[in-house]
């Protein structure tokens, strides 16, 4: 932690006043966990929490269900600054990853932007809820629909075990496999039948040995999700789901390629055939951190009295990332566990609906918040943000010169 600064009395008084609801949606979500593109009960009880105090709320956004948009316009046209929200749930874990508390900060910083800035501003507040962060790439479909086209800035936090505002994320596509083979009794004819189940396990066995050549940082893991019937028939379907993630975006498609051609080895050794299901418009890319975003963020991190640290170097993936290729974005994470504790767990879920979320939420709304209103305020902080972005190639397809 570090001294706080002076306080903001409005802002002191915005946060104040919608943590409550903030508080109620985050635990609301966390005990009614629900998976990609089902998050219907929290998408609508986001919404509502928006609605109720003044935002234009459509749902569903962006051909997507579960997708929300909710905007507070000033009386004056001028940027649009985006929170985005996640609040799907992980099978099994519940919020191992705290979607709850994402969901909750972003539109509780909205409201609360809404409250200091009034009407009599130029430009727009707008909360996105994207769905189906961990499984089916939301942003990536919103993306694609036009949801980002005229947002100038977006900003999400996300719970972790450490806080850090820079972070480092994989490329990842995940590639579903399945190999068809030929049933046959598994005891009175076994050389009838050709064995799928055979064709999963020699694959899962070749990328167990690809691993030790892999490059630093890139990643390859995976289930069987179906291995047969019955112990007494010779598998004639098995399917399996693996994600590919590396650290380079253009790495990503010579990795597909070495994964297609042991997918094909493994249908060839057991006299099966092999189809993946891949979808290259669904990849998700490498984070890029925006500096001039970060600066505000950190600044109003140590206003709030948190303290910044360094990148952690042990990272995952999510589809924040194309969003950061085409808009200036930032991600940063803020502690609500020990460090150490492993995300997407039962652990994590438990300091995501627990005391350690209660602390982190006023923080995360407070400083989202005062990073909105900042922007909003001083435009010419977001025309660097993006000559920046463009600067290294992004932003083309989201906003004209």
């Amino acid at each position: 932690m570090t001294a706080k600064r002076s306080a903001d009395p409005a802002l002191e008084t915005a946060v104040e006043a919608i943590l409550p609801e903030a508080l109620e949606l985050s635990h609301r979500v966390h005990a009614a966990p629900e998976i990609a593109f089902e998050e219907r009960q929290a998408a609508r009880w986001t919404g509502e929490l928006l609605a109720s105090h003044g935002f234009e709320v459509t749902a569903p956004a962006a051909g997507l269900e579960t997708a929300i948009v909710a905007r507070w316009r000033g009386e004056r046209p001028g940027p649009v600054i985006a929170l985005a929200g996640e609040y799907d749930a992980l099978p099994e874990v519940g919020h191992g990853c705290g979607h709850n508390l994402m969901c909750s900060s972003s539109a509780g910083a909205a409201v609360a932007a809404a409250s200091i800035l009034g009407r009599d501003f130029g430009g727009e507040v707008r909360f996105i809820g994207t769905p189906a962060e961990e499984a089916g790439n939301g942003k990536v479909r919103m993306l694609a629909a036009g949801a980002f086209d005229d947002v100038d800035a977006c900003l999400q936090i996300h719970p972790s075990d450490r806080t850090n505002s820079e972070i480092a994320c994989l490329a990842i596509t995940e590639v579903g496999v399945t190999f068809r083979g030929k049933l046959a009794h598994a005891s009175a004819d076994p050389w009838l039948g050709k064995n799928a189940l055979d064709a999963i396990v020699l694959l899962y066995t070749m990328v167990a040995q690809w691993r030790q050549h892999l490059k630093p940082g890139e990643r390859v893991h995976g289930i069987i999700t179906h291995g047969g019937a019955a112990p007494n028939i010779v598998p004639d379907l098995t399917t399996g789901r693996w994600y590919i993630r590396t650290p380079v975006d253009d790495d990503l498609e010579p990795m597909i390629d070495r994964f297609r051609q042991m997918a094909d080895a493994a249908a060839a050794a057991t006299g099966c055939s092999a189809e993946l299901a891949e979808d290259p418009a669904n990849r998700c890319r490498t984070m890029v951190n925006n500096a001039t975003l970060l600066a505000i963020w950190r600044e109003q991190l140590a206003a709030a009295g948190w303290e910044d640290g360094p990148m952690d170097p042990n990272t995952g993936s999510t589809d924040m990332t194309n969003v950061s290729h085409a808009v200036p974005t930032i991600h940063p994470m803020m502690a609500i566990a020990p460090e150490g504790t492993p995300g997407h767990s039962r652990e994590f879920a438990a300091h995501a609906g627990g005391e350690g979320g209660d602390r982190m939420l006023p923080v995360a709304i407070r400083v989202l918040a005062a990073s909105a209103v900042e922007l909003l305020r001083d435009p010419g902080r977001i025309d660097e943000a993006w000559s920046e972005l463009r600067a290294g190639g992004g932003g083309r397809s989201a906003r004209a010169e």
